[in-house]
């Protein structure tokens, strides 16, 4: 399977560079994309109206469509969805090697800090018990989503242990000094839930309440056994990886940590 992180701080609809890239993607290849990447960042996010944000969103859609269908690709990336003035931030899957639909999952933790409070602006349903976290099947691989926050609940990994994952795409936001600490979450989720991990960060600056934030990078792959074995650094470039599964099953297998291989 060929998997690729497009490391960006922006895709504009329609968005030619990205249009050129994408047709140097052999078939099958699944691109993944940091969050708000599709969308403005969040404190540009809440300026605008619902309307202007919806059809943004569902134009970024079109787009990733016609771009799978055409070369025969796949996209998953964080986008913001809903209706009238409900707006729900959400993970897609688009699948350009069938004529499936694209998929949705609903973010289930948001971040709720007083500097960054999503969780007060978006209209994400408030779930008591998780449900079950985004998974699908993509080249024989059993493939799980999730939002770089909801790394941090372990209820959300114990149900992807138990469906026996064997990637999961982690797309994020990560910025002021969490380079460090996000690199060790990844490495100890990969490691004690015996999959690989696909983080895909954002990158750029942005000046926000006479403060500059850093989306720093650092898109990495996380293999079962805790290394890291490829990343990228700070500016906006592509990470891509021929995965095979017996590779991942075989790690699995030799730590025993997830649920479906322990004996």
């Amino acid at each position: 399977m060929k998997i690729t992180i497009f490391q960006q701080s922006h895709i504009k609809p329609k968005d030619p560079q990205f249009s050129a890239f994408c047709k140097k993607f052999p078939k099958q290849t699944l691109i993944v994309l940091g969050e708000y990447v599709l969308n403005p960042f969040f404190h540009t996010l809440v300026t605008l109206s619902s309307k202007q944000i919806l059809q943004h969103s569902i134009a970024q859609i079109n787009y990733l469509e016609q771009l799978a269908k055409k070369h025969s690709i796949s996209f998953f990336a964080p986008i913001i969805m809903g209706e009238s003035t409900r707006l729900i931030k959400q993970l897609v899957f688009i699948d350009g090697t069938t004529k499936s639909e694209p998929l949705f999952y609903t973010q289930q933790k948001l971040i709720g800090y007083e500097h960054w409070n999503e969780a007060g602006f978006f209209a994400n349903p408030k779930v008591k018990n998780f449900k079950d976290p985004f998974l699908f099947r993509y080249c024989g691989f059993t493939i799980a989503g999730l939002f770089g926050f909801e790394i941090h609940f372990d209820e959300l990994w114990l149900k992807l242990k138990k469906a026996g994952v064997d990637m999961v795409l982690l797309p994020t936001a990560n910025t002021f000094g969490s380079y460090e600490r996000w690199r060790e979450l990844c490495k100890m989720r990969a490691f004690l839930n015996g999959c690989m991990i696909v983080r895909a960060n954002r990158v750029g600056k942005l000046a926000i309440e006479n403060q500059e934030w850093e989306f720093y990078g650092d898109s990495l792959i996380a293999m079962p056994n805790g290394e890291i074995i490829d990343w990228l650094g700070e500016g906006e470039e592509i990470l891509s990886l021929e995965i095979e599964k017996e590779e991942i099953t075989k790690i699995a297998l030799e730590w025993g940590f997830r649920q479906k291989y322990t004996p």
